[in-house]
């Protein structure tokens, strides 16, 4: 490994260059996927959010919950939250013992618009890597966990005055 901490120059360049182009690239599929579903992309985030948690085994979350992995504001949560229930692609419910807590859940609709959405895209993928064999696999595994890792662990500075 290299000490290189400066200014990114040649292949290291190159890498990030690919990555900032498949993130922008995947952001727009998601975009167009979303919109032709009538589905926002703060829409498409949250439904991510949602699954994500039932895939973990943290399910069902709360709005509170679902604001702060959005960096939501409450009424902008609602306001999602109502658009996500009047499309069909999310119930609340009251808890039986405290009214007050209320659970979200993707509703089936969801599930199938998410499958309609990107389960082409995730075949496609899946086809790609038959390229490499599992211990190159494993390389790009880890080093998009390092990536990610970084990413996770950057604060965006303010511009200078």
């Amino acid at each position: 490994m290299s000490a290189q901490h400066g200014p990114l120059d040649g292949d290291r360049a190159d890498v990030v260059r690919r990555l900032r182009d498949l993130s922008e690239r995947s952001t727009r599929y998601a975009e167009r996927a979303g919109a032709a579903h009538g589905l926002h992309r703060s829409d498409l985030t949250a439904l991510s959010v949602l699954a994500r948690a039932h895939e973990e085994g943290r399910s069902p979350l709360t709005p509170g919950v679902l604001a702060r992995a959005l960096a939501l504001s409450p009424s902008a949560t609602t306001t999602l939250l109502d658009r996500l229930e009047r499309s069909g692609h999310v119930e609340r419910s009251h808890d039986e013992v405290d009214r007050r807590r209320v659970s979200l859940a993707m509703t089936r609709a969801a599930g199938e618009a998410a499958r309609s959405m990107f389960g082409p895209m995730a075949a496609a993928m899946d086809a790609a890597m038959d390229e490499f064999d599992d211990e190159q696999l494993d390389v790009v595994r880890r080093f998009l966990d390092v990536m990610i890792d970084v990413i996770d662990a950057q604060e965006p500075r303010a511009q200078d005055p």
